[in-house]
């Protein structure tokens, strides 16, 4: 969806790393990148399509099963994806508008 939810996250975003005095090259996608690396990396055998699915990414493995026999995913699978993310701990001090 062009000019949609997206846009406007990615707005906020650099409206925030620019408060942050963060540098240009860190951007909301390398998030991105840093959360699916943390995910496929890990010892939890979760399905690629579980986590492209968290990402918002088409499924990476276009097998004919996924694209024909696969309607929805169980939430709890998805919760169980999400949950599974561990970051150190860490303070940000976000400055007022």
């Amino acid at each position: 969806m062009k000019g949609g939810r997206g846009a406007a996250f990615g707005q906020a975003f650099s409206k925030l790393k620019t408060k942050l005095d963060l540098p240009a090259e860190i951007t909301f996608h390398s998030f991105r990148h840093t959360v699916s690396t943390k995910l496929r990396n890990q010892s939890a055998s979760f399905r690629e399509l579980w986590i492209d699915r968290v990402l918002g990414h088409e499924a990476s493995h276009r097998s004919q099963g996924t694209m024909n026999y696969t309607s929805s995913i169980d939430v709890e699978n998805l919760k169980n994806v999400i949950e599974a993310l561990e970051f150190l701990t860490f303070k940000l001090d976000i400055p007022n508008r």
